[in-house]
């Protein structure tokens, strides 16, 4: 299945689908998230001001939880992360705080200076498009997205990400 999505401007669209698709992973966690971006921001992803989540994580604070924090705790439950990103100053304080979170054990860093491709892939979807994971990203640019569930497309992207930058997969 696949379904392309276009996004507008202040929509809560693909901040929904985000929490969405990271929330499943938690419940679920994938062998391998992939999260492929030139510029990477620790955004607010999951909104846990009500203690939703609780039960996925008790640790986390009534607040909205940052995307460092939710691939630190997919590391913890033994989900290889791997971010593909561009050796940037942008990125440098995502990376940092990345590395001090996650189980390392589990964390698979590839910077790229010519990196452009953006998406997450994970052992049940891929979601690719023109949308960098920054606050612009996801909340004030016009962005397509294609979100697919196909698994015969997901192991193919899968294959191209290890081609292209090694590591898990």
């Amino acid at each position: 299945m696949s379904r392309t999505i276009h996004s507008r401007f202040s929509s809560r669209q693909l901040p929904d689908l985000l929490q969405a698709l990271l929330v499943a992973e938690l419940i679920a966690p994938s062998a391998c998230l992939w999260l492929v971006s030139p510029w990477v921001s620790d955004i607010p992803i999951i909104d846990n001001t009500a203690n939703t989540f609780l039960a996925l994580e008790p640790s986390w604070p009534r607040s909205k939880i940052r995307l460092t924090e939710v691939l630190a705790t997919l590391s913890y439950l033994g989900t290889t992360v791997c971010l593909a990103t561009r050796p940037d100053l942008h990125n440098r304080s995502f990376i940092e705080t990345l590395t001090t979170l996650a189980n390392n054990n589990y964390l698979r860093i590839h910077q790229v200076e010519e990196l452009h491709t953006k998406g997450m892939l994970s052992d049940s979807f891929f979601l690719a498009g023109s949308m960098n994971f920054t606050f612009n990203g996801i909340t004030v640019n016009e962005e397509t997205l294609i979100y697919e569930t196909a698994l015969e497309a997901i192991s193919e992207q899968k294959l191209n990400f290890r081609d292209r930058w090694g590591g898990a997969g």
